[in-house]
């Protein structure tokens, strides 16, 4: 019987879903595709059909279940918004992505594995997580440039802007998910997009 196009895709999301929940149980290194077809209740072969790697599992489940997946669905609509609403906007469904239950029950397990590997130039877990923040970091430059361009905000450096936000964003996840600070945990998701568009906003408004 040939595959259709929903036939595959929703086996697709079937082998993400179970790869979250495995990566969340055991970390990359330690997780197997034979556990990943275990969880997904399907044939380790079967896999293979449909992603040639667990590296490019990993990938995609980057690609297609974390702030990226947002990143390549930002319409001109919401780009033409203004500074302030598009900075509220961007942060309050980055934040919905990155603390839903799968994504931070996987983060945790993976996190320790970053940090260990983290000058092992040929770790994929490290190569992926840095070039996910890489292109996060290229969108919110980018967007910048334009609102400056327009003359909507002033002259500064895009680069070290885009850096302050996707920091200020990980502080808050990590204070919060991690080390499950009080002093934060009490805050919305609108409230932290608030603290952080107001102060970058009073930062690089206009002239």
């Amino acid at each position: 019987m040939a595959r259709t196009p929903k036939v595959v895709e929703d086996r697709r999301e079937q082998i993400l879903d179970a790869a979250m929940r495995v990566f969340a149980q055991k970390g990359f290194t330690r997780a197997t595709n034979k556990d990943i077809a275990r969880e997904a209740g399907i044939t380790p072969g079967l896999i293979y059909y449909y992603f040639e790697s667990k590296e490019a599992v990993l990938r995609t489940v980057i690609e297609q279940r974390s702030p990226l997946q947002l990143m390549g669905s930002v319409s001109e609509e919401m780009l033409a918004m203004p500074p302030q609403l598009f900075l509220r906007f961007i942060i309050t469904r980055i934040l919905s992505i990155v603390e839903s239950e799968q994504f931070i029950g996987m983060v945790r397990v993976l996190l320790p594995e970053v940090m260990h590997d983290m000058h092992n130039a040929d770790s994929q877990i490290v190569q992926t997580a840095q070039g996910a923040f890489q292109r996060i970091g290229i969108f919110l430059s980018k967007y910048l440039e334009a609102k400056i361009a327009s003359g909507e905000l002033r002259q500064f450096n895009v680069q070290h802007m885009a850096q302050l936000l996707i920091s200020s964003l990980i502080g808050f996840v990590l204070r919060r998910q991690i080390l499950r600070d009080p002093t934060v945990l009490t805050l919305t998701h609108e409230q932290i997009a608030d603290v952080i568009t107001d102060a970058v906003i009073n930062g690089i408004g206009q002239h």
